[in-house]
């Protein structure tokens, strides 16, 4: 037992269980137990303090980068028994000496990198139990799918906590149980029939979930078009659209779409080529998938799409593709044929708006002719009867009565024709609200 007086910071502590090391000549990892005497505010306190019971365990950090070499073996050097090495092949070379409990991985290394040195692990029966980490800046989505496609246990992206680290590595630890005595009993059993047809389970079912994630993930990127190809207001846009899931799925395509009057082409890379072009109006009436060398062409009435680099050598990816393709080709379909009705509306309410204008224009004309007729006629008239008044012999009272009821007559009649020149105004308003209606169903 090993007892020291000092006044200490936690972050010496670690420091001085070094210094007690080296005076017994021994490593950090073979202290059991240190009981720390401190003074504080005058008072003696005394910590016990357990050396970790991991020490027994061995970590290959692989990484060439030395200045993230130095901070991993500073975060684990007083827990656990450390070998540092710079690439991926250091890692394959040391693995089977050092006999690591775990592995540190980074992924972008000279020579081969984190994946394939990965995956070598995991396919050597010497190797494939010890559990791996990658510690990578590289965190996409993608990236740790790849990671676990290769048979990575987990990632932690750069940079990274440490405590998050150690709690990652102590956990595996356990899970995998991998104490070197253990360890000898696990590689000289690797050929044991069960612990194979184990293997081969737990690889399938990692190649099952993978699948299902991938095919999430694409299935995702079909929805997520379906619904902004619904705020599409054209062509251009529309094609932009299936670029950008096309991306998603890893593709490059060309695309055409055919209004019935024009022909629209467009590749994700930019300017579509002449040969592009030819090749899709020789293929659309080849049926709706037509394959050639890595090349699929998916027809509808009114679109193709030109797949330039379908996976042919993966006939599981290449069917989920198609799957995959066929709705989005179906959206497609459907939009362009969404947006060929709306330009027929549009071109169709223009002609029915000018048709009711002449039609209203016509009619008003007539009846603005046929009021000014009846007004000249009512004059006639009036004057008539005047006249006749006047060579009666009537007393004055009946003549004023008279003259009384035709004056009130014509005051009548010209309040009645002109209200007949309202039907001007009343033809804009009926044309006001037909262009409301048609925007609506617009």
């Amino acid at each position: 037992m090993q007892y020291i007086d000092t006044s200490v910071k936690v972050l010496e502590f670690k420091s001085i269980v070094k210094t007690i090391a080296c005076k017994q000549n021994k490593s950090v990892n073979k202290l059991r137990f240190l009981i720390l005497k401190t003074i504080t505010n005058n008072r003696t306190v005394c910590f016990l303090y357990k050396v970790s019971e991991m020490s027994q365990y061995k970590i290959l950090s692989v990484d060439d980068e030395p200045a993230n070499q130095l901070v991993i073996d500073e975060i684990l050097e007083d827990d656990y028994e450390v070998k540092l090495v710079y690439t991926g092949e250091e890692c394959l070379q040391t693995v089977k000496e050092f006999k690591p409990d775990l592995i540190l991985l980074d992924i972008n290394m000279p020579g081969i990198d984190g994946y394939e040195t990965c995956l070598k692990l995991k396919q050597d029966p010497q190797t494939h139990y010890i559990p791996v980490i990658f510690l990578s800046a590289l965190s996409s989505a993608e990236e740790k799918l790849r990671g676990y496609e290769v048979g990575a246990d987990d990632f932690i992206p750069k940079p990274f906590d440490h405590e998050n680290l150690l709690n990652k590595i102590e956990k595996l630890l356990k899970e995998y149980n991998t104490k070197p005595e253990e360890s000898a009993v696990q590689e000289n059993s690797h050929n044991d029939e069960e612990n194979e047809a184990l293997l081969k389970e737990l690889q399938s079912s990692r190649s099952v979930a993978l699948e299902a994630m991938r095919y999430t993930s694409d299935l995702g990127s079909v929805i997520k078009f379906y619904e902004e190809s619904a705020l599409c207001k054209d062509f251009e846009s529309l094609m932009q659209a299936v670029f950008v899931t096309t991306n998603n799925l890893g593709l490059n395509c060309s695309i055409q779409i055919r209004d019935g009057s024009e022909v629209f082409n467009k590749s994700s890379s930019g300017d579509i080529s002449p040969m592009e072009i030819s090749v899709l109006d020789v293929s659309k009436d080849k049926g709706r998938f037509f394959d050639f060398n890595t090349r699929t062409i998916m027809n509808y009435e009114h679109n193709s799409i030109l797949i330039k680099n379908m996976p042919v050598d993966d006939e599981k990816r290449y069917g989920v593709l198609k799957d995959i393709l066929g709705a989005l080709g179906n959206g497609t379909e459907e939009r362009v044929r969404t947006l060929i009705l709306e330009r027929a509306m549009v071109t169709n309410r223009a002609q029915v708006i000018s048709l009711i204008q002449e039609t209203f224009k016509s009619i008003n004309q007539q009846h603005m002719l046929r009021s000014r007729e009846s007004i000249e006629l009512m004059e006639r008239m009036v004057d008539d009867v005047h006249n006749a008044i006047e060579s009666m012999d009537l007393l004055n009272y009946q003549e004023e009565k008279l003259e009384g009821i035709i004056e009130e007559f014509r005051k009548r009649n010209d309040q009645h024709v002109s209200s007949g020149f309202d039907l001007t105004e009343a033809s804009e308003a009926a044309l006001e609200s037909l262009n409301t209606i048609f925007e609506v169903l617009g």
